[in-house]
């Protein structure tokens, strides 16, 4: 811990006539300074011996205190040895070195230079001039050498230690507010492709892990196949990838475990990804049985191995992402049971008129594509959905009688259908999870030019929701068998739409629309309708979940 800063400290010594160096633990030497340089530098270039026997005093310091003593038998070169401990850890040694008068004596100069096999002119050269100490003061200095030395070290080690703790806890920080915006993001309508891309961004860019991967697997959230989500340069393709998931697996890798292969070029069992693959750390994505897929590290920035906090923060947030998985699965199951009985709703208020049978799901399928058409995000477009399937639900307050007349109705019947927008907003009003979607239950039979029920609104105080569902009410109905007249084909009610674009509908929206193949679209909005009275029949709804196109 002296090494940078000993040079620094030799300094006010040098001036007393003492040269110092520092030694570590295993006797070699790792900085050095004082008076006197050329002569010790020399001295430690040339002298075996020398080196030999400062490194022994060295090691000789682990379990004792200030040790003062002379170099060898000629007594010329007196050392005091300063052992660095702290919390009862040996860290080294700084040993002192200085002159006596006895290195006056010529005879006693040459016994040096002999025992040290040094040429005794040069030597006598170097040292020409350097200060000389008498014992007893250089044990006094050693004194003073061993308090101070003592102490600056262990002052080396606190700052150190608060160094260290300074950067564990900004290091800490650093991670706690990595799994803060993961968990932050964690939210039914993200979505499980959107989370997972998240998360592997944000472990590339907070970590040292080169690449990160998340394979999910076809569960029912994410579709029929997996589906692989990559942050970092990965050479791998998919099916590698998932040879290495499925081969980690067989070497059975318990589930909610973190995996971790540091040296993978010497495991000849991943010879086959040696051209990628230098460290991986692997973690199941799964709660209890169900596997919703893995996440994979693979390498690192700077060639080191995966330790235990990079792995501790991988496993915290794969543990956090399988916990979300579950939860997702589990909101999924739910929506598909509340659309399920929303289906089985509309279709028994659908069943009250044979001829709008399957209209509510069609009207549902058209708002959507046209929602999509106009740019609204993945969750907006399904709250569309909901709002077009549940648009007609007030005509459970109508009597069958009106909706199932052949003839033209009277004024007072003609009131009676104008009333079930009302109904429907009222009927859904305390329902705080489809609160949202009452605007178009409500306002679905609204103009632009303010000729619509109920409120007569006009122009832009038409909601959105309004616009889509009366749109594709409109078409839907013109396309359809009604009691008062039949299905007109799809090029009449395109006319429609365009005659009347501005003044009943959106022109937008209108011109979006028609600007698609009427035809392809009416066959799969036809058949979408179709697959809903079988869903009702066989009590299956899942497969209408939003009504994915």
């Amino acid at each position: 811990m002296l090494t940078p800063v000993f040079p620094e400290w030799t300094t006010a010594w040098s001036h007393l006539g003492l040269w110092l160096s520092l030694w570590d633990q295993d006797g070699v030497q790792a900085a050095s300074g004082g008076a006197g340089l050329p002569f010790w530098d020399s001295l430690l270039r040339h002298s075996v011996r020398f080196r030999e026997r400062l490194g022994e005093l060295a090691r000789q310091t682990r379990e004792s205190d200030l040790i003062v003593t002379n170099l060898d038998s000629t007594g010329g070169i007196m050392v005091a040895v300063v052992p660095l401990v702290h919390r009862q850890r040996f860290y080294g040694a700084v040993l002192a070195c200085g002159f006596n008068s006895e290195f006056l004596d010529e005879e006693a100069f040459a016994r040096f230079c002999s025992q040290h096999q040094l040429d005794r002119l040069v030597f006598a050269k170097l040292s020409d001039g350097l200060p000389i100490i008498e014992p007893g003061q250089f044990k006094a200095l050693g004194r003073i050498l061993c308090y101070q030395m003592q102490s600056l070290h262990g002052q080396a080690l606190q700052d150190s230690d608060i160094d260290q703790l300074t950067a564990n806890l900004a290091q800490t920080y650093e991670e706690l507010n990595l799994i803060y915006r993961i968990s932050a993001g964690m939210n039914a309508l993200a979505g499980p492709v959107s989370h997972l891309e998240q998360v592997c961004r944000e472990l590339v860019g907070a970590t040292p892990m080169e690449s990160v991967v998340a394979i999910l697997e076809p569960n029912g959230i994410t579709g029929d196949r997996p589906t692989v989500i990559r942050a970092g340069p990965v050479a791998a393709s998919d099916e590698e990838l998932f040879k290495l998931c499925n081969q980690i697996r067989g070497n059975g890798v318990p589930a909610g475990a973190a995996h971790v292969i540091n040296h993978v070029r010497q495991n000849t069992q991943f010879a086959w990804a040696s051209a990628w693959l230098r460290q991986l750390g692997f973690y199941d994505l799964a709660r209890k049985d169900k596997v919703f897929g893995a996440l994979l590290a693979i390498n690192r920035t700077d060639g080191q191995d995966f330790g235990s906090c990079e792995i501790q923060l991988f496993s915290t947030i794969a543990e956090r992402s399988a916990s979300f998985l579950e939860t997702l699965r589990l909101y999924d199951d739910l929506e598909h049971m509340f659309l399920g009985m929303l289906h089985a709703l509309v279709n028994s208020i659908d069943a009250k008129d044979p001829y709008t049978c399957g209209h509510s799901q069609r009207v549902a399928w058209l708002s959507r594509y046209i929602a999509e058409l106009a740019g609204l995000s993945e969750a907006k477009c399904r709250r569309v959905y909901l709002a077009g399937l549940l648009h007609d639900i007030g005509k459970i307050g109508v009597p069958e009688t009106v909706l199932r007349k052949t003839g033209r109705l009277t004024n007072q019947e003609y009131e009676e259908i104008k009333r079930h927008p009302a109904i429907g907003a009222r009927i859904l009003r305390n329902v705080h999870e489809v609160e949202d979607i009452i605007p178009g239950v409500l306002h679905h039979h609204e103009r632009l030019d303010g000729r619509g029920y109920p409120a007569g609104l006009k122009g832009a105080d038409v909601p959105f929701l309004g616009r889509v569902i009366g749109l594709a009410d409109s078409f839907d109905a013109i396309t359809t068998n009604r009691t008062y007249r039949p299905a007109q084909h799809v090029q009449v009610a395109a006319a429609e739409i365009r005659r009347c674009a501005g003044t009943q509908f959106d022109p937008g929206l209108a011109e979006i629309l028609l600007q698609q193949d009427l035809q392809a679209l009416y066959a799969r909005m036809t058949e979408f309708g179709q697959q809903s009275i079988r869903a009702q029949a066989g009590g299956q709804f899942a497969g209408l979940l939003g009504g994915k196109l």
